[in-house]
C-alpha cells in the first residue's frame, strides 16, 4: 500500500529493500478521512504525518472574506504534514477533497525513521522541497499567465505527477476530481471564466472533459501554449524510470 510513493521515490533513489521495510514499520495506523474532513488547520498542532494510499487532498489559504486560494493538490503517494517533524503548528488548511485513505504515522517515529534511514530522509525531503517548485510555478501563473495559460499548465503538472506514480491512463487520460469551483480557485480566476477557458480547449480540441476526470488530446500543444516544462517537479525523464 506504499506503492505510490516508491514509484515516485525511485526516480531519486535507488529503493532498497531496507528502506522499503523501514518504513512499513511506521505504516501501522490506517485512517479514513470523509471528502470535506479537515486534516489539519492553520495553527493548529499537527496530529500525525500522512502519507495518502487513495483519494485526493488539497492545500489551501483562506482570505479574512472566505476566499480561498488552492496552493496545491495532493495525489496517492504524496506526504501530508511533512513538516510535523520540523514545526509544531501547520500553516495551511489541509483539506481531504474526497474520500482518503491513509496511514497515520506518529510524528515521533517519523522523526526516528528520518533520522535513523538518511538515504531515505533525503528522498523524503526531496518530496517535501518539491513542494517550493509547485508554488513557485502557480505564483507565475497567477501573475504572469493568461487563463488559458494558467489551465493549461495545471493540467500538465497534474499529469505529469500522475504518470511518474502510473495513474494516467493509456490516451493520457487520468482522474480529475475537481469541480469548476476548484480549478477556480487554483486558477485564481472566477467560475464563469473557468468554464470559459475549459470550453476554449475543448473546442479547441486540446483536451476532452468526462465526469471526474479528463483525456488530454493534444499533450505536447498544451506544453506549448503553457510553456510547461516538468524541471521545477525534479522528475527523472519521462521513458527513464
Amino acid at each position: 500500500m506504499t506503492e505510490y510513493l516508491f514509484r515516485k521515490l525511485s526516480g531519486m533513489i535507488a529503493v532498497t529493500d531496507v528502506m522499503k521495510s523501514a518504513f512499513t514499520v511506521v505504516c501501522t495506523d490506517t485512517v479514513r478521512f470523509a471528502k470535506g474532513d479537515y486534516i489539519v488547520q492553520p495553527g493548529h498542532g499537527f496530529r500525525s504525518v500522512y502519507l495518502i494510499v487513495d483519494g485526493w487532498a488539497t492545500r489551501s489559504k483562506l482570505t479574512s472574506n472566505g476566499a480561498r486560494q488552492i496552493i496545491n493538490f495532493a495525489i496517492p503517494g504524496d506526504i501530508l504534514c511533512f513538516n510535523a517533524a520540523l514545526f509544531d503548528k501547520a500553516e495551511v488548511y489541509v483539506q481531504a477533497h474526497t474520500a482518503i485513505d491513509a496511514f497515520s504515522i506518529p510524528i515521533r517515529p517519523f522523526s526516528d525513521l528520518l533520522n535513523n534511514q538518511p538515504q531515505l530522509a533525503v528522498a523524503l525531503a526531496w518530496t517535501a522541497a518539491q513542494e517550493e517548485g509547485v508554488v513557485s510555478e502557480r505564483l507565475v501563473s497567477l501573475g504572469r499567465r493568461s487563463a488559458r495559460q494558467r489551465a493549461a499548465h495545471l493540467l500538465c503538472e497534474i499529469h505529469r505527477r500522475l504518470q511518474v506514480v502510473d495513474l494516467v491512463r493509456s490516451g493520457e487520460q487520468f482522474q480529475l476530481p475537481l469541480t469548476q469551483e476548484d480549478l477556480a480557485d487554483s486558477l485564481g480566476i472566477s467560475m464563469i471564466h473557468t468554464n470559459r477557458v475549459l470550453r476554449d480547449l475543448v473546442r479547441g480540441g486540446l483536451i476532452a472533459m468526462e465526469r471526474n476526470s479528463v483525456r488530454l488530446l493534444d499533450l505536447e500543444r498544451l506544453r506549448e501554449i503553457s510553456e510547461f516544462s516538468d524541471d521545477y517537479l525534479h522528475f527523472p525523464e519521462e521513458g527513464t524510470k
